[in-house]
């Protein structure tokens, strides 16, 4: 009998594979994204001149239809966000931390407090972008009056080689806890899997994409970002980013 045929991808062949799939999901999305363009321009249009002239079953019809079609958008444009993150060049930049933090967008209701280092290293628009994404995520779950905590903390080394980063390098470990309802026992990954939900859509809105979109950026920079369950309520979030 003739031997098996040994199947196993050396990494350059596992690299290219990627590439490949990467490029299919940029051309994928770039060419859904007109469609769903399209569907919501002359939805609108169709609104405009069916005014007053549908029944409220069919006004509720077409409702649902320009919700679907915007949600399909946002999909789409969140799918093409994700598939650019791994094929631009991402700048490293010497980045005053506090400096970046007071630019985010904050709800005034929102109670958010942070410690953070000074400096960290990485792209500066991209940060900001997946910082963002963390906190959103957080008022979204924690209802009005959310409580944000982001502070600096110490980290094993092993925990670093865990996350598949060099150890010996030097990382400013970030935690940003919320007081939202936090996240089931045993989803702490499947959150940032792309389009993932917990709950209904009706309940929390969104395309399910924000926290794959803001891992993907830390990953890009050289960091790491996970979830772990709180011993009281609310999330907390695990941020790890290059600090020299």
């Amino acid at each position: 009998m003739a031997e098996t045929e040994n199947r196993t991808l050396v990494p350059e062949q596992v690299k290219a594979l990627q590439e490949e799939f990467d490029e299919f999901i940029y051309l994928a999305s770039h060419d859904l994204k007109e469609p769903a363009r399209k569907i919501v321009t002359f939805g609108n249009r169709l609104t405009k001149s069916l005014e007053g002239k549908l029944s409220d079953d069919e006004q509720e019809y077409f409702v649902r239809m320009m919700d679907a079609a915007r949600r399909q958008q946002a999909m789409v444009d969140d799918l093409l966000k994700l598939s650019r993150i791994k094929s631009q060049e991402f700048r490293k930049e010497k980045i005053i931390l506090p400096e970046l933090i007071s630019q985010l967008a904050i709800h005034p209701k929102t109670l958010f407090k942070y410690d953070v280092p000074d400096v960290v290293y990485g792209d500066t628009r991209q940060l900001i972008y997946a910082l963002q994404e963390l906190i959103k995520n957080a008022e979204k779950f924690s209802g009005e009056k959310a409580q944000i905590k982001l502070e600096s903390k110490s980290i094993f080394s092993t925990v670093i080689g865990s996350k598949g980063l060099n150890s010996s390098r030097n990382y400013a470990y970030l935690v940003l806890s919320d007081s939202g309802i936090g996240v089931p026992e045993d989803h702490e990954e499947d959150i940032f899997r792309p389009f993932y939900k917990i709950n209904g859509r009706g309940e929390y809105p969104g395309s399910g994409m924000g926290l794959a979109i803001a891992r993907a950026i830390l990953d890009k920079m050289g960091g790491a970002l996970w979830a772990e369950k709180t011993r009281s309520n609310g999330a907390s979030f695990h941020i790890l980013l290059p600090s020299a």
